[in-house]
């Protein structure tokens, strides 16, 4: 059966409740409410549940601390698009073809599209159509998405509220800190969204544009950064400015007594680098180094998975959509489609407390600037202790085509391996993993890569 209709066949029809409470032993009244909150270019540090930096992010520290927060997670593309997608979809970006941005207009370089904006769901170069949230509104859920897109200039269809734009649209309504910060805003319409469909199952794709710049929050934000050395101190603001909004939220879903009914999810698509590392810049995104790619992950949902749990092992968004369509009692209905349940979801790891590494974490990037002269595209593999990074260059270029940091001994990636002799036995092991991930996954570029390095 083709698979659209396949999905299209399941509409009308609800799921099932989704098993039983890992906390009270019984049964769930319902699947879980979803609330899926993603920031825009969010570092770790950011968050002050990971204890890195002095910050202001109480109430997602709160959803940590009763949660689970995931320590080593990494975008399988430093870039808006392709990790969007990847979250949607449960696929690496080679898989479902979106490796660059959705932008209208010309000349965007490495890493956005030339020409009109592409609408994604209905271009044949990219297979998007295999999607969780399509699954939960075909299945009964009420369905939303309010804010940032960046995945085409429309409604694919399976959002039954749509408050969205594609990308590059103003934090503030109109003048800076003379109107309507955009973002409250858009909490306002997620608040509606929430009290209107309190009473059934819903999931709310709340998509923040900030911290990506201007960093220009309301003033307010400013006071818990006073007098410190903070930097860039608006950046650090303008995630404050987003918890308390995650806090309204959550308010929410507390005055209406669905907490515990809902998965909560708080994360980003990338992060952004506070030092120039090979293909970036100051403040870049595109890379495989854990300033971009290593980016936060907190799930909170107390009548389904362990609260105060920090989770060690490596996990990437193509994760996400796997866990959530489990948590929503999906598994079995998707069978023949590009979307492996059973085997991927996080959800009977999490709640057993299995915390273990079920195989590596590959990235994939187009860099953001030119490295010893020229524009290269990397794969990395990331392990529990070691991250091999491979290049090809487009031109001539003096820069190194490979990188190899341990991960437990350098994890500020300041010491770079790869031409030790006596990490070669490393590397060749890396590669042959990374081998054999390019033929599961179809990547041939990863096998090439991982090829070139067994064979120097």
């Amino acid at each position: 059966m083709e698979r659209r209709s396949f999905l299209g066949g399941m509409a009308g029809a609800p799921l099932a409740a989704a098993g039983v409470s890992a906390q009270t032993g019984k049964p769930r009244r319902r699947p879980p409410n979803v609330l899926f909150l993603l920031f825009d270019k969010c570092r770790r540090d950011a968050f002050g549940a990971y204890g890195m930096k002095p910050v202001h992010t109480p109430h997602i520290d709160a959803l940590a601390k009763d949660g689970v927060r995931f320590d080593t997670y990494y975008a399988p593309q430093g870039l808006c698009g392709p990790c969007r997608a990847s979250i949607i979809t449960g696929m690496y970006p080679n898989e479902h073809g979106m490796r660059k941005n959705c932008h209208p207009t010309h000349g965007r370089g490495q890493n956005s599209y030339h020409g009109r904006n592409p609408d994604p769901f209905h271009d044949e170069r990219f297979d998007l159509w295999d999607n969780f949230p399509y699954v939960l509104h075909n299945a009964g859920y009420q369905t939303a998405h309010i804010g940032k897109w960046h995945l085409g200039p429309s409604n694919p269809g399976f959002f039954d509220t749509w408050r969205t734009f594609n990308s590059q649209m103003f934090h503030w309504i109109g003048k800076p800190h003379e109107s309507v910060y955009r973002p409250d805003m858009l909490t306002d319409r997620g608040i509606e969204f929430i009290n209107a469909n309190a009473e059934r199952p819903f999931f709310l794709y709340q998509s923040f544009y900030p911290p990506h710049p201007p960093w220009d929050p309301p003033k307010k934000y400013f006071e818990p950064y006073q007098g410190t050395n903070l930097e860039p101190k608006g950046y650090y603001e303008s995630v404050t400015s987003l918890d308390a909004n995650v806090g309204r939220l959550v308010d929410t879903l507390k005055k209406r007594k669905i907490l515990d009914d809902t998965l909560i999810i708080v994360t980003t698509e990338h992060g952004m680098t506070l030092r120039e590392y090979p293909g970036t810049g100051m403040h870049g995104y595109s890379s495989p180094y854990d300033e971009c790619s290593r980016i936060p992950l907190v799930m909170h949902w107390p009548n389904g998975l362990p609260g105060g749990t920090v989770w060690k092992s490596g996990a990437s968004p193509v994760d996400l959509a796997p866990t959530i369509m489990d948590a929503a009692g999906a598994v079995g209905r998707l069978q023949g489609l590009h979307m492996p349940l059973e085997e991927r979801s996080l959800l009977p790891d999490l709640q057993a407390g299995r915390d273990r590494w079920r195989g590596p974490i590959v990235m994939m990037n187009h860099c953001q600037r030119q490295y010893g002269g020229a524009y290269f595209e990397d794969r990395a593999i990331r392990t529990e202790r070691w991250k091999l990074i491979l290049r090809r260059f487009k031109s001539h270029s003096e820069g190194s085509v490979g990188s190899l940091h341990d991960m437990q001994a350098d994890p500020d990636e300041k010491d770079d391996l790869y031409g030790n002799p006596a990490h070669r036995e490393t590397v060749a092991d890396l590669s042959r993993q990374l081998m054999a991930w390019g033929e599961q996954h179809g990547d041939t570029f990863a096998m090439e890569l991982a090829s070139q390095s067994l064979m120097s």
